[in-house]
């Protein structure tokens, strides 16, 4: 693979209206990777290289290429694919031809978008919701990772069978293990009776597994042989259980980053990473926030019966603001606004572009505000948990439910934050000394 392509020439190839894109492995695997995610994040894209590489052509696969060709290219290769993507897309645009443009939304399973990168998303869950393939979907926190999960369960075979989901940010680390794979009654001090774990409950439909980035690297050798040999063993048990579960896992982070990192193993990664789905953020996605913003909008006044609307100032607010907090952040504004409205939505109601007021500054209470992600109001707790312990890293992470490791962790990401609080940084001093 050559040496990736400055930032710069990355940045110029970036566009929004580009249906389909051939680019060049030559480009390098990490730029390729970020015109993926962001800059052709609406395109098809098209990987081409000077030979036949299945390794190459796998990575080139999970970055989020939907093709792998051999240069030079031939012309049969390509020309059905180029039919197939025009007639679905002549199609889309019959379907919201004369509607308002702020307004035109697909459905599509569960989630709702007409813009590029969307409709993106739509034809690779078409492709890979009916397999029995693993898939590791990647986006930002709010961008609806969730919802595309059980959409894929929607498209597959198992649709009528059981879907579950488990967060794995959510439970101690002590816990995840027994809630993946059960326990038996005796196996540990509490396990007063035996306890059917995930796996075991998603027997014959799909597993999705959020935040799977938060596993202890332990368990994730314990996932990757029960992903391997589909039998999983209850804790306390000598019998192995046989499952036929789809996984299905989530990250926010970056997946390659993380590996790198040694925060997830390499050889999970590539089991599941059979397909990588990548959901864009909402502020690629174009007109969709408009149209969420009155989808949103919409559901509250058939709710409670109103009729409020949206103002143009509130509308053009919407719009210029890059919502870090995606989709999640834009519902939670809408629902704000709402309350705070009495026929018209102004743009008084949202006030994006200033700093939001904490909920609270008491004593004792942490300030959290609407639009923050999960992981900002986690640190939030952490760092005030740390300072009314006095740095007591033991006493913090029995109080918060962790392990004294992953609170290590999470300090350590922090460290790499140059906003990260004082606090942080004389704790990270104390804990690595």
């Amino acid at each position: 693979m050559d040496q990736a392509a400055s930032p710069e020439f990355v940045s110029s190839l970036a566009c929004d209206d580009v249906d389909v894109a051939f680019l060049d492995t030559g480009l390098g695997l990490t730029s390729l990777s970020c015109l993926s995610d962001d800059g052709l994040a609406g395109a098809e894209l098209f990987a081409m290289a000077g030979e036949d590489d299945p390794q190459l052509a796998d990575a080139c696969i999970r970055a989020g290429f939907g093709f792998y060709f051999c240069k030079p290219l031939a012309a049969v290769s390509v020309s059905g694919l180029l039919e197939d993507i025009n007639e679905e897309l002549s199609s889309q645009n019959a379907f919201t031809e004369g509607v308002e443009p702020d307004l035109a939304l697909d459905q599509f399973g569960l989630m709702r978008g007409s813009s590029r990168p969307m409709r993106k998303l739509f034809r690779m869950l078409r492709k890979v919701g009916p397999t029995e393939t693993t898939v590791l979907i990647v986006g930002e926190s709010g961008t609806g990772k969730e919802l595309v999960a059980e959409t894929l369960h929607t498209l597959s075979n198992r649709s009528d069978q059981p879907y579950l989901t488990l967060n794995c940010s959510a439970l101690a680390e002590n816990l995840i293990e027994s809630e993946l794979f059960g326990h038996e009654k005796g196996s540990f001090s509490g396990a007063h009776k035996q306890h059917i774990g995930f796996f075991e409950r998603a027997h014959g439909g799909t597993l999705f597994l959020d935040e799977i980035t938060e596993m202890q690297p332990d368990l994730q050798s314990k996932l990757l042989r029960a992903l391997e040999s589909g039998e999983i063993r209850r804790v306390g048990a000598v019998d192995p259980i046989r499952v036929d579960v789809r996984v299905v896992a989530a990250t926010n982070r970056d997946p390659l980053l993380a590996v790198e990192e040694g925060i997830l193993r390499e050889d999970l990664y590539y089991r599941l990473a059979h397909i990588s789905v990548h959901v864009p953020p909402l502020r690629r996605r174009g007109g969709d926030v408009k149209g969420l913003a009155h989808f949103f909008l919409a559901q509250l006044n058939e709710e409670h019966g109103t009729s409020i609307k949206l103002g143009e100032e509130a509308l053009a607010e919407i719009s210029n603001y890059d919502w870090p907090g995606n989709v999640r952040q834009l519902r939670h504004s809408i629902e704000r606004a709402y309350i705070v409205s009495e026929s018209t939505v102004e743009a008084s109601a949202f006030a994006l572009h200033a700093h939001a007021t904490p909920v609270s500054l008491m004593e004792g209470l942490i300030p959290i505000t609407v639009g923050m992600s999960l992981a900002d109001c986690e640190r939030e707790i952490i760092t005030a948990n740390l300072k009314h312990n006095d740095g007591d890293k033991k006493e913090t992470a029995r109080i918060l439910g962790v392990s004294v490791k992953t609170l290590y962790n999470r300090l350590r990401d922090y460290d790499n934050d140059t906003s990260a609080s004082s606090v942080i940084d004389e704790s990270l001093d104390s804990a690595l000394s």
